[in-house]
């Protein structure tokens, strides 16, 4: 990345901690809208811990533009996948933020790497399971919906979060954005907060990070 470019400024400032499912749909409450006016409603923020709403804006904008630049030669598939989380984590100031991918050996999406506070631990408790799963994590991937849990300590909501994911990691707000190819999951971007109510999206934002999800597949789609 050239010396001065938003991405080089972001990355510098940076910190790092060392397909089906049957059933009544209850996901589509929680499924990304172009309004998220209820969300805004319950948002509860430590003061100072997120960016103002136009500086996320330009973050995820700036981030954007300098991962689409990596894209048009070469470029290392790793490298991009970071370049991503990198810019969702410090753009909305998430607590951490994790890239799942596909074992074909398990049909599972694992953990692989993460950013923030303990993602490497995080990162190594996902295991969604991509055929019979009947938790929340594994519904969504097998649908592909954006998800945003405004608030996981709600008591239906907590009911259908996986066992791995209440005993090790147990979030109070997080997003999953599944990562599609021929309409079935291989991967998954997972970020949370640690207040309920803590992540609240704009419409700009939601189509920032869309962009952001469908770079990873598209890095996907080249480096195959």
């Amino acid at each position: 990345m050239a010396s001065g470019s938003p991405a080089r400024r972001l990355l510098a400032t940076l910190v790092v901690a060392a397909p089906d499912l049957s059933g009544a749909d209850t996901l589509s409450p929680h499924s990304l809208h172009a309004s998220v006016a209820a969300f805004e409603a319950t948002r509860v923020e430590a003061a100072g811990t997120e960016p103002p709403r136009e500086s996320a804006a330009e973050l995820l904008a700036a981030g954007i533009a300098d991962i689409t630049n990596s894209m048009v030669e070469s470029f290392k598939l790793n490298e991009v996948l970071r370049m991503i989380l990198e810019t969702m984590f410090r753009a909305l100031g998430f607590r951490r933020v994790v890239f799942c991918l596909r074992d074909p050996k398990t049909e599972t999406l694992t953990g692989r790497f993460g950013l923030g506070e303990g993602a490497d631990g995080v990162a190594a408790q996902f295991r969604v399971p991509l055929r019979g799963g009947t938790d929340l994590f594994a519904a969504v991937c097998a649908k592909g919906a954006d998800t945003l849990i405004s608030d996981a300590t709600v008591a239906s909501i907590e009911a259908r979060l996986p066992p791995w994911y209440r005993s090790g990691v147990h979030a109070p707000a997080f997003l999953l954005l599944p990562l599609m190819l021929k309409g079935a999951p291989f991967a998954l971007i997972y970020a949370d907060k640690a207040q309920p109510g803590g992540i609240a999206l704009g419409d700009k934002e939601l189509s920032l990070l869309r962009t952001l999800r469908n770079q990873a597949v598209m890095a996907f789609k080249q480096a195959s």
